[in-house]
Order: structure tokens, then sequence, then C-alpha cells
């Protein structure tokens, strides 16, 4: 019979980029006029806002220092690149929004590169691949009803070219996700810098 994990032995993680102050403290002002309409939506705090690049689930603790191996060389061969905060929507779509978003616009596929590189080098550690395309995205809530759900969509389709702070994405963070009722909170593990070498 094989150790049986224990809540103790395993963390609910996932790898992404930061933003920067001045890219959350705008997604903050796009969240307060989206607040206004009062729809029943989940809204993501500022500071916990990110670009996720591969979301891991519940892993073993002992699998942490595995992935650190992993990441350190695969960021360290990339160097540092622009983002910008551009556009507005909603998943699957404004139909039928589920998740509200901010979208990140990248002037070269630096991002979509490295997100592509952390899926491939994780998946010898069994973390199995995305079957859909690497989105990359900003949370900025969850639809809980269908309460006030007009003015919401209407309020985003007068925000869907919107376009926030470009900022520099300089490293990759390991994240765990400790689940509360006020909101998942984040907590920096390992942090993977991108190098200009």
């Amino acid at each position: 019979m094989g150790k049986t994990m224990s809540s103790d032995d395993t963390i609910r993680a996932f790898v992404a980029l930061e933003l920067s102050e001045d890219g959350k403290a705008f997604l903050e002002s796009v969240s307060d006029s989206l607040r206004r309409t009062r729809a029943d939506v989940k809204w993501v705090r500022p500071e916990a806002i990110h670009i996720t690049l591969k979301f891991l689930g519940e892993i073993a603790k002992d699998l942490i220092s595995d992935i650190e191996q992993d990441l350190t060389p695969v960021c360290a061969q990339q160097p540092p690149f622009r983002l910008t905060v551009r556009g507005l929507g909603a998943f699957p779509n404004l139909s039928r929004p589920r998740v509200i978003w901010a979208g990140i616009h990248e002037e070269n596929p630096c991002l979509s590169r490295v997100a592509g590189r952390v899926e491939t080098v994780l998946e010898p550690r069994g973390f199995a691949r995305e079957k859909r395309p690497f989105s990359p995205h900003l949370t900025l809530g969850r639809v809980r009803s269908g309460k006030g759900i007009g003015e919401l969509v209407d309020t985003i389709r007068q925000k869907l070219d919107l376009t926030g702070p470009s900022f520099v994405a300089r490293r990759a963070v390991l994240f765990q996700s400790i689940l509360k009722p006020t909101g998942a909170e984040y907590h920096a593990l390992r942090h993977f810098p991108f190098s200009d070498r």
C-alpha cells in the first residue's frame, strides 16, 4: 500500500507572471466601473490579479524543488519582455458571461513562448499539457448569477478596446493558492528571473 497524501503534504499551485503596480491600479479602476452595475459578480482583489502561465492544481510539497530545477534554466534563457493591458471581454462570450477578463497584448510572442516552454518542461513531471490554446488574460471577476447581467455586458461592450499601461515582465513566479471564504490568497513560493544575458 502506498502512502496516502494528507492535505499537509500537498498545496494548490500555479506558475504566473505578476502585474506592475500601475497595472493593478488601472484594473482596480476598471473593476470599480464594472462594479457599479451591481451585477452579481465575485470580483478578484487587484493584488491577486496575475497572468497564469500554467495551473498545476494540487501538488506534493516535495515537488517544489523539482519544479524549481526545471523552471530556473527555462526562465534564465528568456529576456524580459513588454506587455500591455488591452481589451475587455468575457468567457465563454458576452452572451453567456461567466468570467470577466482584461486582455494582455504582447508586441512579440515572448509570453506565448514562455508559457509553451513551461508546459514542455513540466510535462515529464506528470502535468498534462493544456488542450486549449494559451489565451493570456487577467481574470477580473466570476459571474455568480444573472442579476444585473445586461447592464454589466453593456458596460463591457463600451470598453472592448480599453488600453491600460505597459509593463515589463521580469520573472515568473510559483504561487501557492489558499482557498478561503473571502477569496483565494496567493503566496509566492519561488521566483524565476528572466535574464538579459
